[in-house]
């Protein structure tokens, strides 16, 4: 990666851990992403049709990129979704540092359906990985084996964070493909149009809460959480533009650190000890699978 590709993922992690904490904190419903998507279709309505940019931008835009929206905008529901649920049962602590472990499966796709083959270090990463995740998820960690380990695992909030991580490695990968197509910000423009869509039909069949009372409750809060999302996914697209996705990727699990301090130091969350060592071991591994050339 470059240098300024680096900057650019390490400045998205921080942005990206920020409105994970915000979201946490707020406790939100499903319906506030709606609302958070749906607006990052209308921040950009001004410039683009100032700049005639809406409606050719539909008709110019080829059949395969569409097909990456679509798919991207599927996935990218499902991890909002999953994220959503898991902050509603765990810690930010617990979730972010699991939820952010997407190199993991992004590994795991480049062996099964191109053929690459692990080197020692992208071994070591994995088992890192593994071994982080499992210190994550534990209410409290000892160096003595205990056979009573797997009763303190939160199995619930965990498997919601790793179908979320799973969720993100997927549009990951199509979203890289999809920067080579379309400028990103072009491409982020219709991601959030693909999104506000999977996301309303999700809620049009288990609807929780009214659309118009989460926006009236926590308009602010919507609006602060779509501007740092729409900034961190936009610098992570643009990193994508120069560097291998699975670099990017990597790099972006900064944000499990940062996000695993939020959740200790502002909403004084507990087992401060194990989440820091897990997040610390997943880091390292993911740092390590993201080495791997």
């Amino acid at each position: 990666m470059t240098p300024l590709s680096i900057l650019l993922v390490l400045i998205s992690a921080l942005i990206h851990s920020s409105w994970n904490f915000f979201t946490k904190r707020g406790n939100f419903p499903v319906e506030f992403f709606f609302w958070v998507s749906l607006w990052g279709v209308i921040f950009y309505l001004p410039f683009f049709i100032s700049f005639e940019i809406l409606p050719s931008l539909f008709f110019k835009a080829p059949i395969e990129l569409w097909w990456k929206v679509i798919l991207s905008g599927i996935f990218e529901a499902v991890y909002f979704i999953c994220l959503i649920k898991a902050y509603q049962v765990g810690d930010l602590s617990l979730i972010y540092p699991i939820s952010r472990s997407a190199p993991l499966f992004t590994q795991v796709w480049a062996v099964l359906f191109i053929g690459e083959v692990f080197s020692e270090t992208g071994f070591i990463g994995i088992g890192l990985v593994m071994l982080g995740l499992f210190v994550i998820s534990l209410k409290e960690f000892r160096l003595r084996p205990s056979s009573t380990a797997f009763s303190h695992l939160n199995i619930r909030p965990f498997l919601l964070a790793l179908s979320a991580a799973l969720a993100s490695s997927i549009y990951s990968v199509i979203d890289k493909a999809a920067v080579e197509m379309i400028h990103p910000i072009y491409y982020l423009w219709l991601i959030n149009l693909s999104m506000s869509f999977f996301i309303g039909i999700y809620l049009l069949f288990g609807k929780e809460f009214s659309l118009r009372k989460v926006w009236e409750q926590s308009k602010k809060e919507i609006l602060l959480v779509s501007l740092l999302q729409n900034a961190a996914y936009l610098l992570v697209l643009m990193a994508m533009t120069t560097s291998k996705v699975s670099y990017v990727v990597a790099f972006r699990q900064a944000g499990a650190l940062f996000g695993a301090l939020m959740g200790i130091l502002l909403l004084k969350e507990a087992q401060w000890k194990t989440r820091i060592t897990g997040a610390l071991i997943l880091t390292l591994g993911l740092i390590l699978i993201g080495s791997v050339k």
